[in-house]
């Protein structure tokens, strides 16, 4: 019991958290946030003006795969309901800003969960964990395609941060206290990526994305992909709203046999983003 709840507060740290990244998508969307059909070619990157953009994601996933623990493998399967049973705190945003064909992208997420339980003989477990990822990087132009309809494509490259404290408690049946103690973790992954939007009309489009990280740089297995679609919507040349689907994976292990830890998730659900230009 004291294992599947640490697996289910870690799925469930990195699932909402992992919303934050979505913000990366629109944020940093290789369209320019005023740009439309009728807009002219992109000017020279020394004389566009530089534009900025906020992006908050809302993003309602499940959760599927198996977590490993000193050998020990449990199974992960989370529904989106139980995901916000044991949220204490929230927090996720994405930021760009471009000039021509260049651009910087960040994005930074906190979540906070607590969950307990009272044991078979009496005494109570508690875990409480506090996740935390933050991305930066920048993209950059590749094409741009067709007057009426545009069609813009761009790469990414960053570096992507991963925090996780993690506390557990155990106290007897008379409120004894029998174990206390916390683990940290800190995780840096680089990771490259494609960004696409094919305009349909003058102010609706669709937006793409994927990248993949790790590259087993910080643990023996180190991968982790993304991709998402979302078709989108500009209101106003300030604001635009999005909805869509994104699927997020992660595969991190070290160790074999009985000293083997790891993750092995898979995150899929709805998504919407709003986004804010200046």
């Amino acid at each position: 019991m004291i294992i599947k709840l640490l697996v289910t507060l870690m799925a469930l740290s990195a699932a909402l958290v992992c919303a934050s990244r979505a913000a990366d998508m629109a944020a940093s969307s290789p369209n320019a946030s005023a740009t439309t059909p009728a807009a002219s070619p992109a000017a020279d990157s020394d004389e566009a003006p530089w534009q900025f953009g906020v992006t908050i994601p809302l993003w309602a996933p499940q959760v599927n795969g198996d977590v490993t623990f000193r050998g020990n493998q449990q199974n992960v399967d989370i529904s989106f309901s139980q995901l916000k049973d044991h949220l204490d705190a929230s927090f996720a945003m994405g930021f760009e800003a471009s000039k021509g064909n260049f651009g910087l992208y960040g994005d930074v997420g906190y979540m906070k969960f607590h969950g307990d339980f009272a044991g078979p003989l009496g005494g109570n477990t508690s875990a409480d964990l506090k996740f935390v990822i933050a991305d930066a990087g920048v993209s950059y132009l590749l094409v741009k395609t067709g007057e009426e309809h545009p069609f813009v494509l761009a790469g990414t490259a960053g570096l992507r941060y991963w925090y996780a404290d993690t506390s557990l408690t155990f106290r007897g049946p008379r409120g004894i206290l029998l174990l206390n103690g916390d683990k940290t973790w800190n995780i840096e992954d680089p990771v490259i990526g494609l960004r696409a939007s094919q305009y349909l009309a003058r102010k609706l489009h669709l937006d793409v994305s994927a990248d993949i990280g790790g590259f087993d740089i910080s643990n023996d297995t180190d991968i982790t992909w993304s991709a998402t679609g979302v078709v989108t919507y500009d209101f106003a040349k300030w604001f635009s709203l999005s909805a869509g689907y994104r699927a997020l994976a992660l595969d991190e292990s070290n160790g074999s046999g009985s000293g083997k830890n790891g993750l092995n998730l898979i995150f899929n659900g709805a998504l919407i983003l709003a986004q804010f230009n200046f």
